[in-house]
């Protein structure tokens, strides 16, 4: 059964069928929380909001929305995200995400000097995001973690590309700044 037959029976009210839309997408919506609160505790508190929104939000839903099923689940996580760290209910403390933060490896096999570089400049970059404001690090994050282009960003947090721009700009300025402040 497709996500829209799903949305379908679900709008009449048939529970089941959210539960098997919730089964089927839960483990994106749970990855990208994680990505946007860092732990798990938080992404299960942000995928059961987004769940909520979801389910009460499911009749407004529109079939023919280009973007598709998935892709709304994902806005609304985003969103959530956001409103769980600018209500400060974050429960656990900074945590350095390595893995989050490496980029493609590279050809050759790394020494272990680079790799400790590497390492530390993966960290204090993580340091940094960790301390842009909300909107920024989810910017941030969709562009240079998710390497999503502008316009679908824009499209993932509803709003114009210009506003996307002018952002990224200003949260590149930002740590450009932090990392001045530290040299």
């Amino acid at each position: 059964m497709t996500d829209i037959e799903l949305i379908g029976i679900a709008k009449e009210g048939n529970p089941a069928a959210l539960e098997q839309l919730f089964m089927r997408h839960a483990a994106r919506v749970f990855h990208l929380a994680l990505r946007y609160v860092c732990f798990r505790e938080d992404a299960e508190d942000v995928v059961q909001e987004t769940f909520i929104k979801v389910h009460d939000g499911i009749r407004s839903f529109d079939t023919d929305y280009s973007a598709g099923f998935p892709a709304w689940i994902n806005r609304i996580c985003i969103h959530c995200a956001i409103d769980y760290l600018r209500a400060g209910k974050r429960r656990g403390r900074r945590m350095t995400s390595l893995d989050a933060l490496l980029l493609d490896p590279p050809s050759s096999c790394p020494t272990p000097e680079q790799l400790a570089v590497q390492r530390d400049i993966s960290v204090q970059v993580e340091n940094a995001v960790v301390c842009l404001p909300p909107r920024q690090r989810s910017i941030f994050s969709l562009r240079y973690r998710e390497h999503l282009k502008i316009s679908q960003i824009a499209g993932r947090l509803d709003c114009s590309e210009s506003n996307i721009r002018a952002q990224l700009f200003k949260t590149k300025s930002r740590l450009r700044r932090m990392f001045a402040a530290t040299a």
